[in-house]
């Protein structure tokens, strides 16, 4: 073999060594773990159940017995619907805004002349409200009281569109979310 050649792959072998790793340079590391624990994620549950009741708080006060089974409004009416829904919350700075959705419950006939509301009761122990926002002292587990009212206000004589007769509001597509908030 040439002198050139048995250079070549010489140096192509102590080459291949120093990219390996494999040679005479050495750099130290050492590795330790760190004991730190663990951290958990919290939760926030909203729980509805079918323990509500309707009243018609049309001359306001507490009001009346009210069945949309077998009841209809007209102008003039609002109607509650009363319940309690449960909210267990669980973490660090944890607050929640608590809403009702009513996208579906309206026929395009009625979108422009009942109003669907939310109203919340945040004055059990450990909670404070602003607006719809409910605040939790601390975790736990709380029962809040919540009312939909659906109102279908009076206008003058004539005032109300005659479609707006006969209309079924879905009140079973009526929904309430729990959402977290960062103040």
């Amino acid at each position: 073999m040439k002198k050139i050649t048995k250079a070549t792959i010489a140096a192509a072998a102590a080459g291949v060594l120093l990219v390996t790793g494999a040679g005479t340079v050495a750099l130290w590391q050492q590795l330790e773990t760190v004991e730190a624990g663990t951290v958990d994620t919290g939760h926030l549950k909203l729980t509805v159940d079918d323990n509500g009741v309707w009243t018609d708080v049309s001359s306001g006060g507490d009001g009346v017995p009210f069945d949309p089974a077998t009841e209809q409004i007209v102008p003039g009416d609002v109607v509650a619907y009363t319940q309690t829904v449960r909210i267990d919350a669980e973490g660090k700075n944890i607050q929640g805004a608590l809403s009702v959705g009513t996208l579906k419950a309206l026929p395009e006939a009625l979108q422009d002349e009942v109003e669907l509301g939310l109203e919340i009761d945040g004055t059990a122990a450990g909670l404070s409200q602003s607006g719809n926002v409910i605040s939790f002292a601390e975790e736990g587990v709380y029962q809040v009281p919540v009312k939909i009212t659906v109102t279908f206000p009076a206008g003058t004589v004539a005032s109300t569109p005659n479609d707006t007769m006969n209309q079924p509001i879905d009140l079973n597509a009526l929904t309430l979310t729990l959402d977290q908030v960062r103040s």
